[in-house]
């Protein structure tokens, strides 16, 4: 019987993730951190390391149309031993990727789904089934 080194959900990939986790790194971001797939409902796992108060949350999409969790952050103090790191105005908690070389051919490029819902604003990203759409005779825009 093998033991994860991370006893948590959302660890550092370098000690090892959970048997239903993958190592991901954002696109547009320098570090990483351990993933669960979300489940079929968009909720995660709400396991977090210690020291970690940053929420779970189902907010990032594969290329492929697979959705993950990620710890949302506000500051590097919600991420314990990691740091906040923002891309499109959404803060991830990551952790230094130590030997890039290594850990990317095991890396899941995956792109911020800044609009968890429908009828977002397009500059955060439209859900894959939208499209922006502007209204004539009116000055926003929305999906």
């Amino acid at each position: 019987v093998a033991v994860a080194a991370n006893p948590t959900h959302y660890g550092d990939p370098k000690t090892g993730c959970e048997s239903d986790e993958q190592a991901v790194r954002v696109q547009g971001l320098s570090g990483d951190f351990c993933s669960p797939k979300c489940s079929s409902s968009g909720s995660c796992p709400s396991d977090v390391p210690k020291g970690d108060s940053a929420t779970p949350e189902c907010t990032l999409r594969t290329t492929t149309g697979d959705k993950y969790c990620a710890l949302i952050c506000q500051s590097d103090s919600d991420c314990g031993t990691g740091s906040c790191q923002k891309i499109m105005g959404v803060g991830l908690c990551t952790y230094n990727a130590t030997n890039k070389m290594a850990l990317e051919a095991s890396m899941t490029q995956v792109a911020v789904a800044a609009n968890p819902t429908h009828y977002g604003d397009p500059k955060t990203g439209c859900e894959s089934d939208e499209q922006a759409v502007r209204v004539q005779g009116l000055s926003g825009d929305f999906c």
